[in-house]
């Protein structure tokens, strides 16, 4: 027998009893309490360190044990195991820092692999409703705070909005629908941006940039500057055809929808969605699956895919002197406009883009 501290589960109050393992039953002994309960019928939480083990019964009762050693003997006189296989190897540090790793390791699995492969199957399978929801609420909330009216002549928007209508797609696949809109803004600066839903916003600073830094015409008659504006708005569509924005609004929707539910408020997640959106980084495989798309776009169409190569070389200088005219100082408008004017691996993207120019100029 040993002593132990019962409470009944009604209360908080303290019942000292003594405990007793015989002919599998708990047999508990006190003042005003006896009691006898199968073995079966209770179960007793694992040893971790020094704490009081905890004897619980089906109706809420339980007992709290500190004696451990005396538990143990008692468990081994009644031919049951005073410790699980689990809590065994728990008290072996080896076991203990294999099975870490193991977790460590499949955590890192399913976020490397699992995590991008569940989001493609999800991204595939919403409805087409929801995007251009999304593709909505974003721009509402850009045209709130980050973008003004287009200030590109209606007949310049035109001839921009028709020559990419009018390129053909690449390998015969048809190409995506999508939406192309106009808009100013400082904030963002020359660069062009493309949504879940098929939306694609392009920058009056970009044509700006491509107007100013080009001049002359392609072998098929479009201007030069033209050629770098319809690479960037290729690669865009490469994002739309490959769902490049919703896969990794997904992706992230999943972690945020992990974490807040393990804190409990699930509640707020549909709120920050536009939010989410913005802050979304493309991963580098998918910025290499939409230039290889913009390129082939470009070279069956006529155009070589340096043009677009030129145009990504542009923007980065252009982001690079605002950022020494800026002296480091980054605003909460800035901040959260990253994505904006970052794209990874800019220079690797622009000697892939030149290559393959140099190989189709190859005889």
């Amino acid at each position: 027998m040993l002593q132990v501290s019962y409470f009944d589960g009604h209360t908080s109050r303290r019942h000292p009893v003594t405990l007793d393992l015989q002919f599998g039953e708990w047999r508990l002994s006190g003042e005003q309490l006896q009691r006898r309960v199968p073995v079966a019928e209770a179960s007793l939480s694992e040893k971790i360190g020094n704490a009081p083990r905890q004897l619980h019964f089906d109706d809420g009762a339980y007992c709290l044990i500190t004696d451990h050693a005396a538990l143990e003997l008692m468990l081994q006189a009644a031919g049951m195991q005073p410790h699980s296989t689990v809590s065994r190897l728990e008290g072996k540090w080896r076991y203990a820092l294999a099975s870490f790793v193991l977790i460590a390791v499949f955590f890192t699995a399913a976020y490397q692999w699992g995590l991008p492969w569940a989001a493609n199957v999800v991204a595939h399978r919403l409805p087409a409703s929801l995007p251009a929801l999304m593709d909505e609420q974003t721009m509402a909330m850009l045209d709130q705070y980050v973008l003004e009216p287009s200030e590109l002549p209606p007949a310049r928007q035109q001839e921009i909005a028709q020559a990419l209508s009018d390129l053909q797609p690449a390998q015969g696949d048809a190409i995506p629908e999508f939406h192309l809109v106009f808009r100013k803004s400082e904030a963002i600066g020359p660069n062009a941006f493309a949504m879940p839903g098929g939306t694609i916003l392009l920058t009056d600073e970009l044509v700006h940039l491509a107007d100013e830094s080009r001049q002359g015409k392609t072998q098929q008659g479009k201007s030069l500057a033209q050629a770098q504006i319809l690479g960037v708005l290729a690669h865009e569509i490469g994002h739309v055809e490959h769902r490049h924005a919703l896969r990794q609004f997904v992706q992230g929707t999943i972690v945020a929808a992990v974490v807040t539910w393990y804190l409990g408020d699930i509640s707020s997640l549909l709120a920050v969605a536009p939010a989410a959106l913005l802050n979304t980084r493309y991963t580098r495989n998918f910025e290499r699956e939409a230039d290889a798309y913009a390129a082939a776009t470009m070279l069956g169409n006529g155009m070589s895919p340096a043009a677009l190569a030129d145009m990504l070389n542009n923007m980065e200088q252009h982001y690079r002197q605002q950022e020494t005219a800026d002296d480091g100082v980054e605003t909460a408008e800035t901040q959260w406009l990253d994505y904006f004017s970052t794209h990874p691996n800019t220079q690797e993207r622009i000697a892939r883009l030149r290559g393959l120019s140099v190989e189709e100029a190859r005889p």
